[in-house]
């Protein structure tokens, strides 16, 4: 059994190839399916905005009503779980082609900055789950006042 030694001119060259080959691994695990049988991006898909006193975070979730969503916020970390029940209960049905999946939903988004959860707001209107996220205060220092003795 013979071996080959590899060489490289570059001694990082064998790092950098770590770090392209785990950041491929991360990136595939990554788009694994949050909803039952569904294929593509995660979901719900959403955006995360900041303006001067808020994050606020939009979820895109036609077709799921406000009583099968479930949305917290812990520490830095906002979670939205949910289901989306199937349109048609009747088993006679045969579908020709079903693209809306149902079943068992869970998002977690990292909070950019931490927030006020006392002071949290959500709205859904017309499939749009908006939810605002008031920063929390600063802690200001504390002055001293130093006494003469």
């Amino acid at each position: 059994m013979n071996l080959i030694r590899w060489e490289s001119t570059d001694p990082l060259e064998s790092f950098t190839h770590i770090q392209r080959e785990m950041s491929d691994l991360i990136d595939f695990l990554s788009s694994t399916p949050k909803i039952e049988g569904y294929v593509g991006a995660e979901f719900p898909q959403v955006v995360v905005s900041i303006n001067k006193n808020s994050v606020i975070v939009r979820a895109e979730i036609p077709g799921i009503k406000v009583n099968d969503l479930d949305v917290q916020v812990s520490e830095d970390i906002l979670s939205i779980k949910g289901e989306r029940k199937p349109n048609v209960s009747d088993e006679t049905v045969t579908y020709l082609r079903r693209e809306r999946n149902f079943g068992t939903f869970a998002r977690s988004v990292m909070l950019p900055e931490k927030v006020d959860a006392e002071k949290v707001a959500a709205s859904y209107k017309n499939g749009v789950l908006t939810i605002t996220l008031p920063k929390a205060a600063e802690k200001k220092p504390k002055q001293i006042t130093i006494q003469k003795s």
